[in-house]
């Protein structure tokens, strides 16, 4: 190696320093925000009202940032100031040998003793412009030596040996302790250095192209320390780049944690790769490491400049979105609001469970035509319809992984187990399933007519017969072949109808049996039940050699007014009723001589469909009685042949006629239900001062029975009208 190569060298050494302080001290680190608390997601239920967006905040988007210092490299110390001083000697040798070059400088100038290897020799040509110092007579030497395969060894005994370089460190050195600040011997040495936060091998990367040799720098992976040779200005250069680089460089790290709540780690990984292109090639080669944590589905990032990590946050959200691939099966759980949670969990297993992937032959249609499906599941609690388009014959919804879905009863909630898509596609439909569900006010009015006069027809006549507006139905093929024996369904307003039996109740021919009102829910079931439990003999036994002789098994039987009504509300506010009326009474016996009284039932059940605030009439449903009644002069009229002189007997038909009326009212709002109780304690309120003021009885008051609610209260003493 020649002296100008050497020179060269060392400024490329030079300006590789300088780069690496400006570049360690040219930024200050930045400032990242304090790790997030990780907050635990309560989960928002559906809103109360239809219609409004549930958004499921499946989670909130967790992310840790740990900012570190962005020390990457130790900056050199300040140099001691360079004092010029006057040399004060000169060199020149031109063609000159190496041995005797050696001699001039130990031996005349020094004056110090040495020993020269045979082996070393060469010739010199050395000229110094100026006197040099004589304290740079030495390393100059050392560079000479160098340039012709020597080295100088400094021995104990203060005696120098000029040795070549390849067999410097055969028996010729004992190694020393390295360290930044600690004076180095003069000449050749081998430095043992300890390295503390980087690794033997990648420090020996840094140091490979500023070594004089290739080796002079040796690792010991397993302690962790180099063995560094050379001369005493290239051991000072390489412990300076030494301790440059063996910096606590996690510190200096910034760490961001991102936890994924809707893709696959592996696909935002390589949609990362895609857009800061491949590591090799992209700009961000050594600056970004982005580690991927399949078990959390997260991703770790590490980079020396904490900006970054609030820039890849941002990109990490937006590609953290719904679309093809999903992430790992996770536990949601859903609150249910407004329904029952098992019922929701039947139609969500059949909707998105397993069941709902079995793929089934598709029927062929014709040429041209697009298939479509329509799934309908119904029970006793909900009907759901759906029509869709199918998807590769499959007969549900399609969903990248198994789904299940269970129910917990007593905490009304939902917990699914899903992917944060597919989980995503469930809220959607439980937006549309867990609402406040309708309800529908019915007041169903009860009454027995008796059938005489211009009633003597049944009611069916009467109306037909007057002005009242309305609907009637009498067909033999209409109401008959629903209800058998009911003969008439009349439907119209509440107030026309209820006006005209207000008429009926002022000449006392009705009697109202029962008048409830009652809230229902949409698709549930009402009843209500008025009368008595009535004892009935249902066996008897005779025992022989007992005191009673004869053993009766007494059975009770539920009599009085009992009503069962469903309704189901269409969307245009047509409401369907399943309507089960019974009214039964207890008789006494006449056509055996058991002791044990006979229960009289009427009944009428049936499936219809009315608007929402119209009355529905079931009529036709007669009795008719014949009853025997005898009067007399006591004594007289029981004796035989004449006792009929002394006394008569009449017989009498009584015809009555049970009549049901039933209003349903559909509150769509929990804000009509609180209006309807309001209206209904006002009325009650205006009832109650009538029959003050009029100092009526409130039983001889049967015609505010008939009052709807949306009816004006009438004065006091007027009489309702027959419109």
């Amino acid at each position: 190696m020649n002296q100008a190569a050497t020179y060269k060298l060392r400024l490329a050494v030079a300006s590789f320093t300088i780069t690496l302080m400006a570049s360690g001290c040219g930024h200050a680190p930045s400032q990242v925000p304090t790790p997030n608390a990780l907050k635990d997601r309560p989960e928002k239920p559906v809103a109360v009202e239809p219609g409004t967006s549930i958004q499921a905040k499946t989670e909130e988007w967790v992310h840790h940032l740990y900012p570190g210092t962005g020390l990457m490299l130790k900056p050199p110390g300040t140099p001691p100031p360079v004092v010029t001083k006057d040399g004060e000697l000169s060199l020149s040798f031109e063609g000159a040998d190496l041995r005797e070059v050696v001699k001039t400088v130990l031996a005349d100038i020094l004056k110090t003793s040495y020993i020269i290897d045979p082996r070393v020799g060469g010739m010199v040509s050395l000229h110094t412009t100026r006197p040099i110092p004589r304290a740079a007579v030495l390393p100059t030497l050392e560079n000479v030596l160098r340039m012709n395969g020597a080295v100088l060894i400094a021995q104990e005994d203060g005696v120098y040996h000029v040795v070549p370089s390849n067999l410097a460190g055969k028996g010729n050195l004992t190694p020393m302790l390295g360290q930044l600040g600690k004076p180095l011997p003069g000449g050749y040495s081998i430095q043992v250095v300890p390295l503390k936060f980087i690794g033997a091998p990648e420090m020996i990367k840094i140091l490979e192209p500023m070594l004089p040799d290739p080796g002079a720098a040796r690792p010991d992976l397993l302690r962790n320390l180099l063995f560094l040779s050379g001369t005493e200005p290239e051991l000072r250069h390489m412990l300076e780049t030494i301790d440059m680089f063996d910096v606590d460089w996690l510190a200096g790290m910034s760490v961001g944690l991102f936890t994924l709540k809707n893709v696959d780690v592996k696909t935002v990984v390589s949609d990362f790769e895609k857009l800061f292109g491949d590591k090799s090639a992209s700009p961000f080669a050594g600056l970004l490491r982005i580690i991927p944590i399949e078990r959390l589905n997260a991703i770790l990032m590490v980079t020396p400049q904490a900006k970054y990590l609030d820039e890849a946050s941002l990109w990490i959200e937006r590609l953290d979105r719904s679309g093809g691939t999903s992430g790992g099966l996770r536990l949601f759980v859903y609150p249910v609001q407004n329904g029952k949670a098992e019922s929701l969990a039947v139609l969500l297993n059949d909707a998105f469970g397993k069941k709902a992937q079995q793929k089934t032959a598709s029927p062929s249609i014709a040429p041209g035509l697009k298939p479509a499906e329509v799934a309908t599941k119904t029970d006793a609690k909900s009907e759901v319809s759906a029509v869709k388009p199918p998807q590769s014959g499959e007969g549900g919804y399609s969903v990248s992984q198994d789904i299940r879905v269970i129910a917990d009863k007593e905490n009304n909630a939902l917990l699914i187990m899903a992917s944060a898509t597919d989980y995503e596609s469930i809220v959607a439909a439980l937006r549309k399933l867990d609402v406040v569900p309708r309800q529908v006010l019915i007041e169903v009015t009860i009454a027995e007519i008796t059938l005489k006069d211009e009633l003597k027809y049944g009611l069916e006549w009467f109306f037909s017969g007057s002005n009242v507006s309305g609907k009637l139905d009498t067909g033999a093929s209409g109401i008959a072949q629903l209800v058998p024996g009911l003969s008439a369904i009349f439907t119209g307003k509440a107030g026309d109808i209820k006006g005209a039996l207000n008429a009926l109740a002022t000449d006392s021919k009705l009697k109202v049996l029962s008048s409830p009102r009652i809230t229902v829910a949409d698709n549930q079931t009402a009843k209500i039940q008025v009368g008595d439990r009535v004892p009935t003999i249902n066996q008897t036994q005779t025992v022989a050699n007992t005191t009673t002789g004869v053993i009766s098994t007494v059975q009770y039987v539920e009599t009085g007014v009992m009503l069962t009504v469903t309704p189901r509300i269409n969307a245009g506010g047509l409401v369907g009723l399943e309507i089960n009326q019974e009214v039964s009474n207890a008789a006494s016996t006449t056509t055996s001589g058991i002791d044990s009284p006979t229960i009289q039932k009427r009944a009428a059940q049936s499936t219809v469909a009315v608007q929402s605030g119209e009355t529905l009439i079931l009529a036709g449903l007669i009795k008719e009685e014949k009853t025997t009644s005898t009067s007399g002069v006591p004594g007289l009229s029981e004796m035989p042949l004449f006792g009929a002189l002394f006394g008569t007997k009449s017989d009498s038909d009584n015809r009555t006629e049970l009549v049901i009326l039933i209003t349903p009212h559909v509150l769509e709002t929990p804000k009509q239900a609180t209006e309807i109780t309001r209206a209904y304690r006002k009325e009650m309120v205006e009832l109650e001062k009538m029959i003050k003021e009029a100092k009526i009885e409130p039983k001889n008051r049967t015609d505010m029975m008939w009052r709807p609610l949306d009816a004006p209260v009438p004065e006091a003493g007027v009489e309702p009208t027959l419109k």
